[in-house]
């Protein structure tokens, strides 16, 4: 890079060699500052406790949900304490405690058993669904209650414990916009084990209110659904169309959206799993851009044998499922494995992994719990990295555990999941681990040991309600102006690294609801230390798009994709959050202005000074030739 230096001639002396020199060993200096911070290693920071700082002296919430339930674009968790049967929302705040108690229902009659946050009704509040366990049924027995407190501006409306359920299902329901009218409906198996659509629509005086149950139609296609499942909304062949991904008994089903026409999903196809009874052992599916490619594909767990002593993770990549050859022995060759599901166990109901970038150098990574003998259960980071092994086939990427990345702090947890306590980009986690007789949530600072850059996107409805009160949220904008947080769009970006090579990412916005799914309501896209624009971005539903261009790394972009199919008056707010490198670039900058000031001080100065002498001079020799 070349930086051309403007000059202009002085009056009559030249400027002082030192002067010059010390300006030049600053302008090297910060060059080379800048230089060397380019070349760090992309690697995690230390890991902070801040259970206090977070969660005060709140010690048996375990996380249910994320969401932002009063529209301040702070992240809110919903969690369940009292033995399952009290559901709280702690609401995100900008002062300690970071995670602060807010609106609670009690159910003593009741055993909830997951929470879906999204607005139901159309007022563009969010409302928490909750799921419950039937009084008298076992775990083992599929029956599930479905119930809404409805949400309004600051609180939440609990439903009353003897009120009569709005759905009896079997399982736990996915949540997703099923005729895109920003209204979130319902997918899951009624009670006889018929799939169902509920749709919920905006209440109207004199007509009854939903939800409207429709069975979906499988064409012969249709294989038994499994419980748990890990049923998805996302766009799989890059049309900006939310498919229904379905995981059965024998594997999975993909149904292509269609954009708004009816019928709202064809039968696509079907990716069966490996030959062998592996039915009971295979793990929740989550939906990875693996390579970087901007293809989502299918990553899950699975095990081999009856104990889960030989397990690994497989991704579904071009038409194949591919064995990533997890390497699953620590330090001391002892050797760890994913954790035999148990259906009486809310922890260990299903094999469950979370993605995040971690590292945020633009590859996604995962947080799994793994075990090694009897209860000792324990929460590691698994980082994506190259693929150095010939067993890896066609994939470029695999996962390494980092078994210290989160040490000592990981000890007896049970579960792990991303956040961002910060606001800044950056993911931290939440673990919830053994304390005494029962858990403790704990909450841990992912402190990044260089500089990179991120942007963050986050998707609502576009519904608005007039009468919330006028209140800015902390990135500036009118509170409760564009609803909630919508499930199922396609986030994907483009950019150029340093070294010029093109950058192309991917991922989708809340597409999985039940059994502790944990998805952050946003997006964040790691670009490691590239400090270029963005090229582009790109969010689509409903077969519509919009791309905006040239954004500023370090950004959070908030998109209103309203109305739906009109993507040119679709609305975008940008938000950028300073970076360590633009602080120190203004740090560097201003110390270059001050130098120049002090040279500048300096020679007018010696150049007064002369000009006195002259003056002096020749008064004298005036005076002299006078005489």
């Amino acid at each position: 890079m070349k930086f051309q230096f403007l000059s202009a001639p002085s009056s009559s002396s030249s400027s002082s060699p030192s002067s010059c020199y010390l300006l030049y060993l600053t302008v090297c200096g910060f060059l080379l500052l800048s230089s060397d911070q380019q070349r760090t290693t992309v690697q995690a920071g230390d890991i902070i406790d801040i259970t206090s700082a977070v969660f005060d002296k709140l010690t048996d919430a375990i996380p249910a949900a994320y969401g932002d339930f009063n529209s301040d674009e702070l992240t809110d968790v919903f969690v369940l304490r009292n033995n399952f049967h009290t559901l709280q929302i702690l609401l995100g705040s900008e002062d300690k405690p970071l995670l602060q108690e807010g609106p609670r229902c009690d159910y003593p009659k009741h055993r909830i058993t997951s929470i879906v946050p999204g607005d139901f009704n159309g007022d563009a509040y969010m409302d928490v669904l909750f799921t419950a366990q039937p009084k008298g049924v076992g775990s083992s027995d599929n029956l599930t209650f479905v119930y809404i407190n409805w949400g309004s501006s600051e609180s939440m409306n609990c439903t009353g414990e003897d009120t009569e359920p709005l759905i009896k299902m079997q399982g736990q329901p996915l949540a997703l916009d099923y005729n895109n009218d920003f209204i979130i409906d319902l997918f899951g198996m009624d009670k006889e084990g018929q799939r169902t659509i509920w749709t919920f629509k905006k209440p109207e005086p004199g007509k009854p209110e939903g939800p409207f149950p429709s069975k979906l139609d499988h064409h012969g296609h249709g294989g038994q659904l499994s419980i748990p499942h890990s049923h998805a909304i996302i766009d799989l062949n890059k049309d900006f169309t939310a498919d229904l991904f379905l995981t059965t008994t024998t594997g999975f089903e993909i149904w292509h959206g269609t954009g708004g026409n009816a019928p709202w999903f064809e039968y696509s196809h079907r990716i069966d799993l490996p030959a062998g009874n592996y039915g009971t052992h295979v793990g929740r599916v989550i939906f990875l851009d693996v390579e970087l490619d901007g293809s989502l594909l299918p990553v899950f767990a699975m095990c081999f044998d009856s104990k889960c002593t030989n397990s690994s993770i497989l991704v579904h990549h071009g038409n194949h499922l591919h064995d990533l050859q997890i390497d699953f022995k620590d330090d001391h060759n002892d050797a760890w494995h994913f954790v035999v599901p148990d259906r009486s166990d809310w922890a260990k109901q299903t094999i469950t992994l979370r993605g995040g970038d971690f590292n945020l150098d633009g590859y996604p990574d995962l947080l799994a719990t793994l075990t090694k003998s009897g209860d000792q259960m324990q929460t590691f980071l698994l980082e994506n990295v190259p693929c150095e092994k010939s067993a890896c086939n066609h994939m470029t990427r695999t996962f390494v555990v980092r078994w210290k990345a989160l040490a000592p702090f990981s000890n007896g947890t049970l579960m792990g999941s991303f956040f961002d306590f910060y606001n800044d980009g950056i993911l931290d986690a939440i673990f919830v681990e053994r304390h005494g007789n029962g858990t403790r949530p704990v909450a841990f600072r992912n402190s990044l040991d260089y500089d990179a850059n991120f942007v963050k996107v986050i998707v609502l409805t576009g519904l608005s309600n007039r009468s919330g009160p006028k209140k800015l949220t902390p990135l500036g904008r009118k509170k409760r102006t564009f609803g909630t947080n919508l499930p199922g769009p396609r986030i994907e970006y483009n950019t150029t690294t340093q070294d010029g090579e093109p950058q192309h990412g991917a991922s989708a916005q809340l597409p999985q609801s039940a059994y502790f799914s944990l998805h952050l309501p946003f997006t964040t896209f790691g670009l490691g230390r590239t400090p270029n624009f963005v090229d582009s971005l790109t969010v689509g539903l409903s077969n519509q798009s919009r791309t905006w261009t040239q954004l500023i790394p370090n950004s959070q972009m908030i998109v209103v994709p309203s109305p739906i199919y009109e993507p040119e008056r679709w609305k975008a707010q940008l938000f950028v959050t300073p970076s360590k490198l633009i602080m120190m670039s203004v740090i560097a900058l201003g110390v270059i202005c001050l130098v120049i000031q002090l040279l500048i001080l300096i020679l007018y100065a010696k150049e007064k000074r002369e000009d006195r002498i002259q003056r002096s001079l020749e008064a004298h020799r005036f005076h002299f030739d006078a005489m």
